[in-house]
């Protein structure tokens, strides 16, 4: 009877911890600690351990190759990209006039460094 019972106690203790380590999108949960950490529960099945994971995203590193993408397509080096230097980098001129349409502020028909500092780069 003993046995069983730890056995029950065990079961439902599982069950509460397998549900409170998934979310209902069936992702694993993280929680943000600070600007740019977050952790998370961990299991690797093969040898049943548990533990935790700790991402840390550095923002700088994004920023620098954002002002490289831009340097790379102002061929020229004015600060602004136009359409020749989008072309000239392999752009399509349909994909340009969006681009300009989003994201040229101030309708000069380039894009600046300010400008492109808010598009997300891929």
């Amino acid at each position: 009877m003993a046995r069983l019972l730890v056995l029950v106690a065990t079961l439902a203790l599982v069950a509460v911890i397998s549900e409170a380590c998934t979310s209902s999108s069936g992702r694993t949960p993280s929680w943000d600690v600070g600007d740019s950490t977050e952790i998370y529960p961990t299991y690797d099945p093969a040898t049943e351990s548990v533990g935790v994971g700790v991402t840390v995203r550095f923002k700088r590193e994004t920023d620098d190759s954002k002002l490289q993408v831009f340097k790379l397509i102002d061929a020229s080096g004015d600060g602004y990209i136009d359409a020749c230097e989008w072309l000239i980098e392999g752009g399509i001129v349909k994909n340009f006039v969006q681009f300009l349409t989003d994201d040229d502020v101030d309708g000069d028909e380039k894009i600046s460094w300010n400008e492109f500092q808010k598009v997300s780069v891929a």
